[in-house]
């Protein structure tokens, strides 16, 4: 695994501390999240995926999030073809300090929801 997540972050060192810090928030939401790197992304699931963290450029990762009707915002964006078919929504970020608590509350309400 830790071979899989090395390779994703390949020439992307700037959003390293990004990806780490958001891992840690996802995996802290409960006993029963998993994770899973994959191919081009991180996987997050407690039975059903509900989050992703995916480098998408070296200066940028995007989250997916499965926000069923959840309005879009300037920073909650339709995922359009972003993700695996149940994600929603995507947010883009550039900086550690872009993890606030409004991503916080999404990332929850994705985790929440992929209970049900």
């Amino acid at each position: 695994m830790h071979e899989l997540l090395e390779g994703l972050l390949r020439g992307k060192e700037p959003i390293r501390p990004i990806l780490v810090r958001l891992a840690s928030l996802i995996d802290e939401l409960g006993d029963d999240v998993t994770s899973e790197p994959r191919g081009t992304y991180v996987a997050f699931s407690r039975g059903r995926q509900f989050a992703l963290l995916e480098p998408a450029t070296p200066t940028r990762l995007d989250v997916g999030l499965v926000l069923p009707g959840a309005a879009d915002t300037e920073r909650l964006r339709p995922a359009d073809s972003f993700g695996s078919g149940r994600t929603t929504h995507r947010v883009s970020l550039a900086h550690e300090d872009e993890i606030d608590g409004e991503l916080t509350d999404w990332l929850r309400a994705a985790y929440e929801a992929a209970a049900t």
